[in-house]
């Protein structure tokens, strides 16, 4: 994985923060954006295939529902993009 990827995602997870921690729907629209070049290129892999494309759809419906005032939500939603950014670094440390 590219070194461009990771201020992208690390980014990503630290607008997602801000935007739980603000109530601002608008920095989980930017973590979307963020998160797109990884999305496309785990999508080009066998293990993820379409499950790439996903991942930005959770930081739009967390932006919907904290949007509605639904901050539980909004926190399931970004859990999955986390998860999977943690489990890329640990993926990339252990070897």
């Amino acid at each position: 994985m590219g070194i461009f990827f990771w201020p992208l995602m690390i980014a990503s997870v630290i607008s997602s923060a801000i935007a739980i921690y603000m109530k601002k729907p608008i920095f989980l629209v930017i973590s979307c954006l963020l998160i797109i070049p990884i999305s496309l290129y785990l999508s080009a892999t066998p293990r993820f295939k379409w499950w790439g494309l996903v991942f930005p759809f959770f930081y739009l419906g967390a932006a919907l529902s904290l949007r509605k005032n639904i901050k539980w939500l909004s926190v399931v939603l970004i859990s999955p993009n986390i998860l999977l950014i943690g489990w890329i670094g640990y993926s990339v440390l252990k070897q």
